[in-house]
């Protein structure tokens, strides 16, 4: 059995129509967000995962959060040999009720 779901965008469409440049800085914000606290959590040994983190526009209405080290991944899920150091889920989580506000902020101006 498939399961659906479906989104009613109505809301953001208005908000993203009327606000073209604060939907974008709305966005960014996020990613900003999201990149201060990942760095803030990440596991250090030499310090080269916490140095690679970077944000950027990978397009209109569209950051990514990301690290630049082979191992990133085995420190956010772990592996068989090594636990689990997550910092990029959990920063996402932390930044989610701010970037909210934000929209809900923009929705108010409508």
């Amino acid at each position: 059995m498939a399961v659906v779901a479906r989104l009613d965008t109505k809301r953001l469409d208005r908000i993203l129509e009327a606000f073209p440049e604060k939907s974008d800085a709305t966005v960014r914000a996020g990613a900003e967000a999201v990149l201060g606290r990942a760095v803030t959590l990440a596991p250090v040994d030499t310090g080269a995962l916490k140095n690679s983190i970077h944000a950027y526009s990978a397009g209109k209405l569209r950051w990514e959060v990301s690290d630049g080290v082979e191992y990133g991944i085995y420190q956010e899920f772990g592996t068989s040999r090594h636990r689990a150091q997550p910092f990029m889920r959990p920063a996402s989580e932390w930044a989610r009720p701010q970037w909210l506000r934000l929209w809900q902020e923009l929705e108010r101006q409508l």
